[in-house]
């Protein structure tokens, strides 16, 4: 009798479970609760899918990516978490070594594959990225995720699947991105820099450096995409910040709601619209675009002018002169704008606050700038053994760049990792997994630039596996077209800050944990910042810090 009644529990919690699952998902699939043939049919083919012995990053995630993915995404912690269970869950599924460093610099990750939705993998292993992202691979970019990044309905660069489209138009902003061209922005980029330093000048207490940053880059990226700078560094040394570049953050939260809600986002859309059009209400951050289109509009006007001369390429002049159609150039240039401005900035912010706690490697860094003349072409600058690591450990560091990168299954399928994943699957995985791993960079939290130099700081180190893991940029045929850009404007902006002031922390009570074995006589690792991460990394607490303007001798 006692086991009868222990068997009808079972069955009957079997049963409960069964229906809160039907019901969860018809809900997270936007399905009537009434309609559970439909769903049913969702949890059946779940468990009969090829994914389906791969672990799931959480309860239901096979059968509905709303139900993990969507909320870790919302909340800014996907590439936060899928880390931690790449380690943790599939260690018990798949029984490889852990990543270690050998002759061979060969490498095995553990749980390489993560399921995040019904037909959807999280993959953590660098030799599958390779395989996903090399030229002609066969895997495309996901127009679910990237289509929400077109501008005004023509997609540029970034937000282009269609890999040979992607091609012609990398081929005409390779006019602009070649190393050879970029040089020839050195004014352009050294006239900014300058009002940035002029402005930090003029502040006389502590200040939260990123926004600071985020003034310079815009204004960088807007005069070099439009011709005409967005004068955010001015705004910036009244206490302002130009509306469009500080909701650009705001917009980034709104992405998750606009791939997985798209109806509904949508028509919140066409309500606001609505609002405005007849009352005249806008919320802030349909304010900051509306401002943007206006200031865009008019500055491709002012741009047209023949009377108007420039000394500097601009994006939109290239890209009309190539023959591409105007509104197209003018969505290019739009898209630019925002991740130029976020990543760079972000990068640049980390280096200074790292730098500030680190008076002794500033001055050395002083001193190598001096004795090359307080260059700014970039072939000096980025043989400054000290300058190059701090640049680049900044940008792996920051890991400014986060966002997934979801490629879809060519047909006929693919194997990865001894399980078939069939054709229209989507796999993703973010480069910033690879910038921390630990065994590529043992404790990858910390800022040390002497991951890069040796202990004398005279000289760049050789690491086989510290290379491979290093894609700040992506690879492949996808590779940032704006890496030679980017570094430019770092190695530039970090001789002129540090050539200027000596760098302090606002607070010397929040001095970073000394670490065992890992301090230099001329460098104490700093912790990396709270942060969300969205498509770009936000940091939740301001970066504070000092400036006192050097004494030349």
């Amino acid at each position: 009798m006692a086991i009868l009644v222990l068997t009808s529990l079972v069955a009957l919690c079997i049963v409960a479970v069964t229906a809160f699952k039907v019901f969860i998902i018809s809900k997270s699939s936007n399905l009537q609760p009434d309609r559970t043939i439909d769903t049913l049919q969702t949890v059946t083919k779940a468990h009969a899918s090829p994914l389906f012995r791969i672990p799931n990053a959480g309860w239901g995630a096979g059968y509905s990516r709303l139900i993990w993915a969507f909320r870790q995404e919302y909340r800014g912690n996907v590439t936060l978490e899928l880390p931690k269970l790449h380690e943790t869950l599939g260690s018990s599924v798949f029984p490889l070594k852990p990543l270690t460093r050998v002759a061979t610099d060969s490498i095995v990750l553990l749980g390489p594959l993560i399921r995040i939705g019904p037909n959807e993998l999280s993959f953590y292993s660098i030799d599958i990225y390779d395989t996903v992202h090399k030229v002609n691979s066969g895997f495309v970019k996901d127009p679910r995720n990237y289509g929400e990044f077109v501008q005004d309905e023509h997609p540029a660069l970034f937000s282009i699947t269609d890999p040979q489209e992607h091609a012609k138009r990398r081929r005409i902003l390779g006019q602009l991105f070649s190393r050879s061209n970029i040089e020839k922005l050195e004014g352009l980029m050294l006239h900014h820099i300058d009002n940035f330093v002029s402005a930090v000048e003029r502040r006389s207490v502590s200040f939260d450096i990123g926004p600071a940053c985020r003034a310079l880059e815009a204004d960088i990226i807007s005069d070099f995409s439009f011709g005409e700078a967005l004068s955010a560094v001015s705004a910036w040394s009244k206490g302002e910040e130009v509306a469009l570049v500080s909701k650009n953050d705001e917009k980034a939260t709104f992405l998750p709601l606009m791939m997985n809600f798209p109806l509904l986002y949508s028509t919140w859309v066409r309500v606001e619209d609505f609002l405005c059009h007849i009352e005249g209400l806008r919320t802030s951050s349909k304010k900051g675009l509306q401002q943007y289109d206006e200031w865009t509009h008019k500055a491709w006007v002012r741009n047209k002018d023949p009377g108007r001369k420039s000394q500097f390429p601009n994006l939109l002049n290239v890209m009309v002169s190539a023959g591409v159609p105007t509104q197209t150039a003018l969505s290019e240039a739009k898209e630019n704008l925002g991740p130029g401005t976020d990543t760079t900035s972000a990068s640049l912010a980390h280096i200074l606050y790292a730098l500030s706690w680190n008076p002794t490697y500033q001055q050395k860094l002083y001193k190598d700038l001096a004795s090359h003349g307080f260059p700014t072409d970039f072939n000096t600058l980025e043989n400054i053994p000290r300058l190059r690591a701090c640049v680049k450990e900044g940008i792996r560091w920051a890991g400014a760049s986060v966002a997934m990168l979801p490629r879809v299954v060519p047909k006929g399928g693919v194997e990865l990792c001894g399980n078939f994943v069939p054709e229209g699957t989507i796999v993703t995985s973010s480069p910033v997994w690879y910038l921390r791993d630990k065994y590529a960079y043992p404790n990858p939290e910390l800022f040390n630039p002497y991951r890069w130099i040796d202990d004398y700081g005279l000289n760049t180190t050789e690491d086989v596996l510290r290379d491979k893991f290093y894609i700040a940029f992506s690879k492949g045929a996808n590779t940032c077209i704006a890496n030679h850009f980017s570094y430019l404007e770092l190695y530039m902006s970090v001789a002129k800050m540090v050539a200027n002031f000596e760098i302090s922390p606002a607070n010397e009570r929040h001095r970073p944990a000394q670490v065992a074995g890992l301090n230099n006589a001329d460098w104490q690792p700093v912790q990396l910042p709270k942060r969300k991460e969205w498509v770009s990394a936000v940091v939740t607490e301001p970066l504070l810090i000092k400036t006192v303007p050097r004494r030349h001798v």
